[in-house]
């Protein structure tokens, strides 16, 4: 029943372990920028590229823990919104990226 949620998390993962090795060349990744487009605090390449799959990971055993037995196709569609949301956020982030760095 969850399998979709425990695959775009092995999804996510790998889109972080592809970009930790195209990105190797940096130490620090932009977190947040501002309006006109600076970068306003970094983090260790490490730890800024294992926030989306742990973020998922988190809010996904939260829902499943929580969820009330009979609900099992609103907690897998509540899984899939999640999933689907995190791994675009997780791929704008490294657009941005990427756009920052001028790679």
């Amino acid at each position: 029943m969850y399998l979709a949620g425990i695959a775009f998390f092995i999804i996510s993962c790998l889109i972080a372990i592809i970009a930790n090795y195209k990105l190797r060349h940096l130490h620090r990744l932009p977190m947040q920028w501002g309006l006109l487009g600076q970068v306003n605090w970094t983090a260790p390449r490490p730890y800024a590229l294992a926030l989306f799959p742990v973020l998922y990971a988190l809010i996904a055993a939260f829902l499943i823990f929580t969820s009330s037995s009979g609900h099992e196709a609103t907690t897998t569609r509540s899984l899939l919104i999640l999933a689907i949301t995190l791994v675009g956020t997780q791929l704008l982030h490294l657009l941005l990226i990427d756009k920052t760095n001028g790679s």
